[in-house]
């Protein structure tokens, strides 16, 4: 998920600017009064990224606390997981495992890639495998699109009376917001690694910002408010 705000660039000695930033950003980040972050001239963006997670690079890990018995709020940390880069969380159930089944099929439905690779009676490790595609984002962007108006399609034909099945539709919304968080993963890695750039097949990471409205744009035509967690 994209956000943006307009802050005021103010003077901070001599020799350096400072711009405050929004605290829920940075506690998504686990960033706090005192960490240290490494900033990135990328040409035409300035990119801050957490300093624990620049030196760890791949294999990061985490771990998220159930804290009340809601599925859906336990996949909303989860996605944030994913989308930060982690590459395998560790899911603590703390005595509501009544909703670990739950949990893993929402997760399994929403988030492109993700495995269990470890299970107990009261906890879930989930690995997100996400291997930098064989086809650039453009196509993943295509992809959308046809699923996107094939839904919509088959939406009227349901209303004009045709025997299309509402689960049929469904399906697809998810399989809809699966790619979107998967292009949202890919555009954050792009931005951070311009190595990634031409494996993703953008030529800036501006483009690839681009990509990530276009397809937010996309998910937005089937997901109604509070569909999808954010």
């Amino acid at each position: 998920m994209v956000e943006e705000e307009v802050r005021k660039v103010v003077a901070s000695g001599r020799s350096s600017i400072a711009i405050t930033i929004p605290k829920k950003w940075v506690s998504a980040l686990g960033i706090e009064a005192g960490s240290y972050v490494l900033l990135r001239f990328m040409g035409d963006h300035v990119a801050i990224i957490p300093l624990s997670r620049s030196v760890r690079g791949p294999g990061i890990s985490n771990v998220v606390d159930v804290d009340r018995d809601n599925p859906d709020y336990v996949l909303r940390r989860l996605i944030t997981q994913y989308l930060r880069g982690v590459d395998e969380v560790r899911v603590r159930f703390n005595g509501f495992t009544g909703i670990k089944g739950e949990v893993k099929e929402l997760v399994r439905e929403r988030i492109s890639g993700a495995e269990v690779i470890e299970e107990g009676n009261d906890y879930v490790v989930f690995k997100f495998v996400t291997p930098i595609p064989e086809v650039p984002i453009k196509r993943l962007l295509n992809r959308m699109t046809l699923t996107v108006l094939g839904m919509l399609r088959d939406s009227l034909d349901m209303l004009r009376g045709s025997d299309v099945k509402p689960e049929d539709i469904i399906d697809r919304d998810n399989e809809v917001d699966r790619l979107y968080l998967l292009i949202e993963r890919l555009v954050m890695m792009g931005i951070t690694d311009q190595s990634v750039l031409s494996k993703l097949g953008a030529g800036s990471s501006r483009e690839l910002v681009n990509s990530l409205m276009v397809s937010k744009s996309i998910e937005r035509l089937v997901t109604t408010p509070g569909e999808l967690p954010k």
